[in-house]
């Protein structure tokens, strides 16, 4: 939302945006206000830090009054995920005020089969769909979640698909390869996997253990590099890469991010996912075909305008299939993974999607 929020103000438009305090898994913002890049930014203390960050449930002091005595300056307010009371406040204040708003919900909208499902409904049911089914027009990443948007009694005349969006200029000038593999001791001429995602039962990624490991039978020099973030399933993936033999062709890299995350895009020959279940389109995919890296993924993640490139394997969740789309990739289209990005999920052509949903009538 970032880089979003900048380029309208390159185009003249005020913009304020409002956050809570959680700064990282530790520590909270000291700032209450702040200006970046001519963007106001105001920064709200949470009642409780590890609600907020663990929990992803911010509750804000003092922010319902500062929505009381500010949201009339607005003439559109766009609220970014939906499942939490700071944006239920927003709603609740641009209805009060006539203020049309936007939601767009980026991927939180689908429930795991965990315990905290039955909470999420609670919440949808009480809460979370008058917001949605009162928003001027509500956007998703892709049919899959505007499927589940409907199901939360948004009418299908007010769902708009806008993908999501990088930076591509972030991407132009790329550094010089190789970095990660003499970090990680990994041969130059190696075929190298990329895996980037929380390590979470849902990502299926044992299935992931399993495609590495038929694939480096057929080529045995190749490596494995999982950068992820622990959701309480790291110690049994690692027993399982052990269990299998392949523990010295996995590496493990603990949640690593922009601009560090570049070297790897940059160093492997392929970004590897296999979800099985409805996904919606991951940062490091995009961010991967931006780096000139193509992607083999499952036909569970639906991501727009894809058939129109040569630079991803679709395929079904199937371990025979994605083994063998992960052999077939010889080489890296580069153009058409640049392409696909500038053409549909460049910021700057994702900018001029919102602002025409902002103000149609």
């Amino acid at each position: 939302m970032f880089e979003l929020a900048r380029e309208y103000v390159k185009d003249w438009h005020h913009v304020d945006c409002i956050s809570t305090d959680v700064f990282d898994n530790n520590s909270r913002n000291p700032k209450t206000e702040d200006n970046i890049d001519w963007m106001n930014i105001y920064y709200f203390k949470n009642v409780s830090h590890v609600l907020a960050n663990k929990w992803k449930f911010p509750i804000p002091i003092w922010l319902r009054k500062w929505l009381k005595e500010n949201i009339r300056n607005y003439d559109i307010v766009h609220i970014a995920d939906f499942r939490n009371l700071m944006n239920y406040f927003t709603y609740k204040e641009c209805i009060k005020n006539d203020i049309p708003y936007i939601v767009s919900s980026f991927g939180s909208i689908a429930y795991n089969f965990d315990f905290k499902m039955i909470i999420k409904k609670l919440f949808d049911f009480f809460w979370a769909r008058k917001m949605m089914k009162q928003a001027k027009f509500v956007t998703s990443e892709n049919e899959n979640e505007a499927k589940c948007q409907n199901e939360l009694w948004v009418p299908k005349e007010k769902i708009r698909i806008i993908p999501l969006m990088l930076d591509y200029e972030k991407f132009v000038n790329l550094s010089e390869p190789w970095e990660v593999r003499k970090k990680l001791n990994i041969d130059k001429d190696a075929k190298v996997l990329l895996f980037v995602w929380r390590i979470h039962r849902y990502k299926m990624p044992y299935m992931a253990l399993d495609c590495f490991y038929d694939y480096q039978k057929k080529i045995p020099n190749s490596h494995f590099i999982i950068i992820w973030r622990d959701d309480g399933f790291e110690d049994n993936l690692k027993k399982y890469a052990k269990k299998l033999w392949i523990a010295d062709k996995v590496s493990f890299q603990w949640a690593i991010y922009y601009p560090e995350t570049i070297k790897y895009y940059i160093d492997a020959d392929v970004y590897f996912m296999a979800p099985n279940h409805w996904e919606w389109t991951p940062t490091a995919s995009l961010e991967c075909l931006a780096c000139w890296t193509p992607v083999v993924w499952t036909k569970q993640s639906l991501i727009p305008f894809i058939e129109n490139y040569d630079a991803w394997y679709i395929v079904n969740f199937d371990k025979e299939e994605l083994v063998n789309a992960l052999l077939k990739v010889k080489e890296k289209n580069s153009q058409d993974c640049i392409n696909m990005i500038k053409d549909h999920f460049d910021v700057r052509v994702i900018k001029n999607d919102f602002l025409s949903t902002y103000f149609d009538k």
